[in-house]
């Protein structure tokens, strides 16, 4: 049996002197969060879905800035919109969209991306079942 672990992850978070505010700090960087109004919070950083989503996005931005490209080829501009919808009554988090604009592919390597993203992203795939993801693939400036 191998009982080598990794630490992928190292954080530390803390509450602040304003109620519901917190910091969240890794070796190289901090973030400022709060806790929603709903729960007492400020309601003015971001708050705790919002980091979730980032982090969706963060995976996304990078899994479509670069792969598929062939050697020597610059890395693809990617933006994307993502928000969660959820319907008013009922206590789940609700669908996310990412509306994507990946620039220099056409609809079919879109997809590609997409499904790959899906196969790769370790967060996605521990939150596909309680947060579902609906990709919305653009392609400005696609060839053909």
């Amino acid at each position: 049996m191998n009982d080598k672990v990794t630490v992928v992850s190292n954080l530390h978070g803390r509450t602040t002197e304003i109620q519901g505010r917190y910091t969240i700090a890794g070796p190289e960087f901090e973030i400022v969060s709060d806790g929603s109004v709903r729960s007492g919070g400020p309601g003015e950083q971001a708050g705790s879905l919002d980091l979730l989503v980032a982090s969706l996005v963060s995976c996304a931005l990078n899994a479509f800035r670069h792969d598929f490209l062939e050697g020597g080829q610059p890395a693809r501009q990617v933006e994307i919109f993502a928000r969660i919808e959820r319907k008013i009554e009922g206590d789940y988090l609700g669908t996310l969209v990412m509306e994507c604009f990946i620039d220099g592919v056409d609809h079919v390597t879109a997809d590609e991306l997409v499904a790959e993203y899906k196969k790769r992203c370790r967060i996605y795939n521990a939150l596909k079942d309680s947060l579902p993801v609906v990709f919305v693939p653009h392609t400005p400036g696609a060839s053909g």
